[in-house]
């Protein structure tokens, strides 16, 4: 310690809150606890549940403890629970020294011994405010506070135990997918980007596609901010969604209601981004009914009515990005970086000089919408470096899944486009009606010739755009 404060005569403001002083190496935390009369109660709690001995350990721990008077009013189903009162107690005691600095109004999230997470700004440690000063012994950090602080529900364990949104509750909490057992499976490599490569037919496990493809609310060391829907209100937005999504109307709408982070009332504003970035509409006078999780905040709110276009939205397919191509694949496909006219970097895909009559690149979408879409494409030809300087086609194909089989896919001509060197600008290609909500499968094909420069595809992208009401 003289070696630490030593080390320079002039410290700024932070390091003046945050410097570690009065150090008593004579006495461990639970001697530190016991010694002080008005914390006899907790200091009790700490000897009933065993955690005396873990606090007199070498191990450096952190104390948040009640005074008696506030364990006064500790709700008497904890104190007579031997269960509940080992976690009220874990609830209290992080696992490292911390150093809460007042008036400094940064947010410190610390990890406690019953798994959850604690919030510290300044002196208040979640809603209760530190008394004093910290003191500091030989295996960790002691603070006062006036409130006793129970354990919080997470927002998954808040929403399963709630009666504010039946039907949501019943949707979100029901709703699984099929998923790789990674800890059964068997790696046979790595991808490029570090991912495991699993043997064929790995074994499969459920769950919960909320956790898997929105947010996973029973994460602790996260914070979100989530909306409950009562049943009216859940109704009437599926209700107007269902003619874009079908069946699926019940996910479209409770995928966008959870938010990263925690956004308090006082910082609430007037519209929020969901987890995939739709945007959410908030009227503070909306709201009926808040909780604060371990890991965010709750809404239940009685109008939530998000806008159809961000709920169908302009949507693109990068041509660089394909899923798969023709059986009989070419070595001849070039994924590109150039800049356009402009001087705008932009990636694209090309094919050329591959001698495959109707080659074709392979493109897939899930989950469209219902709706009529005008659909443009830009594909750029004839730029520095590149090969194809003269005028080309190349045609779009889409599956029906109306006329197909397993046996026989059929794929729809849906355009044609004349690809024009130098040119960057967007074409329009045509209107576009899914036949049915769910997959677009398309297929970028070449003419049909096996000669250069003739029958070459290019994409950078498409995109398409709905047509509202």
């Amino acid at each position: 310690m003289s070696t630490l404060l030593g080390l320079n005569s002039c410290k700024n403001a932070m390091d003046e809150h945050i410097e570690v002083v009065n150090i008593d190496n004579t006495v461990d935390l639970f001697e530190k606890i016991a010694a002080q009369p008005n914390l006899s109660k907790f200091s009790g709690f700490i000897k009933s549940t065993g955690y005396d001995k873990i606090l007199t350990s070498s191990q450096s721990y952190t104390v948040w403890a009640p005074t008696n008077d506030a364990l006064a009013t500790l709700d008497a189903a904890i104190s007579a629970d031997p269960v509940k009162l080992k976690d009220f107690v874990a609830n209290h005691v992080a696992y490292t020294t911390i150093t809460t600095p007042k008036n400094i109004g940064d947010t410190l999230r610390v990890s406690l011994m019953n798994k959850k997470y604690a919030t510290i700004v300044g002196d208040k440690y979640e809603e209760a405010s530190v008394v004093g000063s910290g003191k500091f012994v030989r295996n960790g950090a002691l603070y006062v506070i006036d409130k006793a602080v129970e354990t919080k529900k997470n927002v998954w364990e808040y929403m399963l135990g709630s009666t504010d949104a039946p039907l949501q509750t019943s949707y979100i909490s029901n709703i699984s997918t099929l998923v790789i057992d990674s800890a059964n499976a068997a790696i046979i490599g790595y991808t490029n980007s570090g991912a495991p490569i699993f043997a064929p037919n790995p074994p499969m496990v459920s769950r919960n596609a909320y956790w898997t493809t929105v947010a996973d609310l029973r994460t602790e060391n996260q914070q979100y901010t989530f909306f409950m829907l009562p049943d009216a209100v859940y109704n009437s937005e599926a209700a107007k969604l269902t003619p874009y999504f079908s069946v699926s109307d019940k996910f479209a709408l409770v995928r966008d209601l959870t938010v990263k982070g925690l956004y308090t009332l006082d910082k609430l504003p007037d519209t929020l981004l969901s987890t995939r970035g739709v945007k959410i509409p908030v009227s503070k006078a909306a709201i009926v009914k808040s909780y604060r999780a371990s890991n965010g905040i709750v809404y239940v709110v009685n109008a939530l009515p998000f806008r159809l276009k961000d709920k169908v939205p302009v949507f693109k397919i990068e041509g660089e990005n394909p899923f798969s191509f023709r059986a009989d694949r070419t070595n001849n496909t070039f994924y590109r970086l150039k800049l356009d006219n402009n001087n705008v970097p932009y990636r694209d895909i090309e094919v050329y000089n591959h001698a495959i009559a109707e080659y074709y690149i392979r493109y897939y979408r899930t989950a469209v919408p219902f709706v009529k879409y005008k659909v443009y494409a830009r594909a750029i030809a004839g730029a520095a470096g590149d090969s194809q300087v003269a005028n080309f086609t190349q045609r779009y194909f889409i599956y029906n899944p109306l006329t197909s089989t397993i046996d026989l896919p059929v794929y729809d001509l849906f355009a044609t486009q004349t690809v024009t060197p130098l040119n960057y600008s967007e074409v329009y290609l045509g209107d576009y009606s899914p036949k049915q909500f769910g997959v677009l499968d398309l297929r970028l094909t070449s003419a049909n010739s096996t000669a250069v420069n003739v029958n070459t595809l290019i994409l950078d992208y498409l995109r398409f755009e709905p047509i509202l009401p």
